[in-house]
């Protein structure tokens, strides 16, 4: 179980400094989970409303403003967002269902929980952590770690996304800790994020 959102962790001034340099591991109590699930065909039918152009297909995610939809597998997909975006695309998903007579059920997970992995050093974590490492940008793949579920996505070069559908538990945080701990990783506050965020946007 995540904790409350956390500005910073002393210094949000070295926390971004941490995920410049190394690798900086921050905690997404405020990111909700819904799981869409249907035959693959139909599973593509029912996401299109809610996606400009191309549904992503297995292995592929595809971030529509600040709400990433990641086809973990052809008949499953994870969408992570804000709690308000996630209930939007619920209910799109279900019109869709609804007028069309298709068989695909979303579930919001009310235990789902997300962490970010952030910084040069995030793919030497996931790899030392037994996770999928060598993912490009806007790819996902599932995995383990401390017998718990997660699918990895990769945001962008340097920064991952952690999606635990049934939560995330603290041996899988501590797991984490462990593999990071010879490269630098450090907790990291939400300031810490948003700055780097606005200087991603910033940059181009």
């Amino acid at each position: 179980m995540l904790q409350n959102e956390v500005a910073h962790y002393g210094s949000a001034a070295a926390e971004i400094a941490v995920c410049t340099k190394a690798v900086g591991l921050v905690e997404r109590p405020e990111l909700r989970l819904l799981e869409v699930a249907g035959d693959e065909m139909l599973l593509d039918h029912a996401l299109a409303p809610a996606i400009p152009g191309q549904v992503p297909g297995p292995g592929q995610a595809r971030r529509v403003a600040e709400t990433w939809c990641c086809r973990v597998a052809s008949d499953r997909a994870l969408v992570a967002g804000a709690a308000g975006a996630v209930d939007r695309w619920r209910q799109v998903v279900s019109r869709a269902a609804a007028t069309t007579g298709i068989a695909v059920a979303s579930d919001a997970l009310s235990r789902g929980e997300a962490v970010s992995i952030v910084g040069p050093k995030a793919s030497a974590v996931l790899r030392s952590s037994s996770l999928p490492a060598d993912l490009a940008p806007g790819g996902v793949q599932e995995g383990r770690i401390a017998h718990s579920p997660v699918a990895v996505v990769c945001e962008e070069r340097e920064r991952f996304l952690l999606l635990f559908p049934d939560g995330c538990p603290v041996a899988a945080l501590e797991a984490i800790g462990d593999s990071g701990r010879p490269v630098g990783l450090a907790r990291v506050g939400h300031e810490a994020l948003a700055h780097l965020r606005a200087a991603r946007r910033d940059n181009g």
